[in-house]
């Protein structure tokens, strides 16, 4: 018996089945190594004509900010929001400005987290440097991760370094993702004394299970992040009932849906209409389902430090979703 349900366009199934296969492709991975490069999906407009722009999305690298200021690619993702900040403000890996603006935020309520087994008796980051502690530390696996910057940065600022706890005898463990099996293995097993990452919803909960804690960020390390653009915030007590008090941790939050200044206002107009008609398809990073406001307005979820573009603000103002 032939279902009921309704197809959509063919050319829509088409369109969405080399989608879905591009991404697949590009998240079957583990530790770095991938078999190619980066994968374009071209959608074909039809109707070509020489005066308008083709548009170019790309997901989210440390490349993007400079592919997208530059015109080579049009709209693409970050994680976390702040370091889009620091694109925007010329700071930190960017020597200078670049002439970027927000689409839309998506909510992701994240922070940092530096968890170290109870067993190694240290308290604090800088402990660490001071005891010169041989720690079995897992990290992400590229060098070029945005958590790598933040542990690079918090680490420098107390005068130590990564290559500093493995010239002492320790050593990295490099993780393809937050929740890489062999990562919670580590944790299990305890082969893995400390993990420096984000994404802390798939990994800390079972390191604080196993023995580990959550050390708070120096108030040194924090200015100096702040002093970046990076947001710093608790890790609440009611997150983990393992935890004793709040943690005052890096902020990780929102994934910024962002384009460059001079894109034409009426593409950044459609794109948040598309994206508005298409909330209900997507799959958001939330416990609870995202309204447009929620995708336009600061929030802890939503840090939202750098200017809305023209046409994506005008969209949300005809639409009353800006509080």
């Amino acid at each position: 018996m032939r279902s009921e349900r309704q197809n959509p366009p063919a050319s829509i199934m088409r369109s969405d089945a080399l989608y879905q296969i591009a991404v697949g492709m590009w998240y079957e991975r583990t530790g770095a190594e991938l078999p190619f490069s980066d994968i374009h999906v071209a959608l074909d407009a039809r109707e070509p004509k020489p005066d308008r722009p083709n548009l170019t999305f790309a997901v989210d690298t440390t490349r993007s900010p400079f592919a997208v200021a530059s015109g080579e690619a049009d709209l693409s993702f970050f994680n976390p929001s702040e370091f889009l900040t620091m694109a925007y403000r010329g700071v930190g890996p960017f020597p200078e400005p670049l002439p970027l603006r927000t689409i839309a935020v998506f909510p992701s309520w994240d922070r940092m987290g530096f968890a170290v087994s109870s067993r190694t008796g240290l308290e604090s980051l800088a402990a660490i440097r001071d005891r010169r502690y041989p720690l079995r530390i897992s990290v992400r696996a590229l060098d070029t991760d945005t958590t790598r910057f933040v542990v690079d940065e918090v680490l420098a600022t107390l005068g130590f370094s990564l290559e500093d706890v493995e010239s002492w005898g320790g050593s990295l463990h490099r993780a393809g993702t937050p929740g890489d099996r062999s990562r919670l293995s580590g944790i299990e097993d305890g082969s893995i004394d400390a993990v420096f990452d984000e994404g802390i919803n798939a990994w800390a909960h079972t390191a604080l299970s196993h023995g580990m804690r959550l050390l708070p960020i120096d108030a040194e390390a924090g200015r100096h992040m702040q002093d970046l653009g990076w947001r710093v915030g608790p890790i609440p007590t009611s997150w983990d009932k393992a935890l004793d008090r709040d943690v005052p941790a890096i902020d990780f939050s929102g994934w910024p849906l962002y384009t460059r200044a001079d894109l034409p206002e009426e593409i950044a107009y459609r794109v948040c209409k598309s994206l508005d008609a298409s909330r209900s398809r997507i799959p958001f990073d939330s416990p609870e389902p995202v309204e447009l406001a929620d995708l336009c307005n600061d929030s802890d979820a939503t840090p939202l430090d750098v200017p809305l573009h023209a046409g994506a603000e005008r969209y949300y103002r005809e639409q009353g979703a800006l509080r």
